[in-house]
């Protein structure tokens, strides 16, 4: 599912301003050998850049915990979250030249509270800025469940259920593309 216009476009404008001037000590390159150390296994994820933080438990700082809070009351408001019993866990994302992330299906099981909790609902909210993202830019979201590829459109959001294989082709510019995402994590069924 894509929405538009998921914010305000001042906020949404702020939001990207806000994101664009993290100090470059608060982005941790991710590969698949730094994935693999902090999972314990073998992945074939690679090359994304992230933030630390995930808006719940490391904000990196109070104004971004507020954009991840304000991107998720957008998306998924307290209270339907507390009824379907979610946990989320949203953290900044920014794609450089040759960043991207392999056909994978984001199934994973993490402990929260001493409670398994598996990946639902996964979001990514697009902070591209102005002009307008173009395909030749690559850093597309490439839909395998339905064959589709998509174009990072700034304060647009694209969600889906977990597990749906999909990816992220290869930023092509040096234009930086920069989002929110995560996963709305449920309790894991025994």
């Amino acid at each position: 599912m894509r929405e538009s216009a998921l914010l305000p476009p001042e906020a949404a404008a702020a939001a990207a301003d806000l994101v664009r001037s993290a100090p470059e000590d608060a982005w941790q390159q991710s590969s698949a050998k730094a994935d693999a150390k902090a999972h314990g296994r073998k992945t074939k994820t690679t090359r994304h850049s992230y933030a630390v933080g995930d808006g719940g438990v490391d904000a990196p700082d109070a104004a971004v915990a507020a954009l991840l809070e304000r991107v998720l009351e957008s998306v998924a408001p307290s209270e339907w979250m507390r009824a379907r019993r979610l946990v989320p866990r949203l953290q900044l994302g920014r794609y450089g030249r040759g960043d991207h992330i392999v056909k994978h299906d984001d199934s994973s099981i993490i402990d929260i509270d001493g409670v398994p909790h598996e990946r639902s609902i996964a979001l990514v909210y697009y902070l591209t800025g102005e002009p307008t993202w173009g395909a030749s830019l690559g850093g597309l979201f490439v839909d395998h469940a339905k064959g589709r590829r998509l174009a990072p459109v700034h304060n647009s959001l694209v969600c889906f259920s977990v597990p749906r294989i999909h990816e992220v082709t290869r930023v092509l510019g040096d234009r930086l593309r920069y989002s929110v995402f995560g996963w709305l994590y449920a309790p894991r069924s025994m």
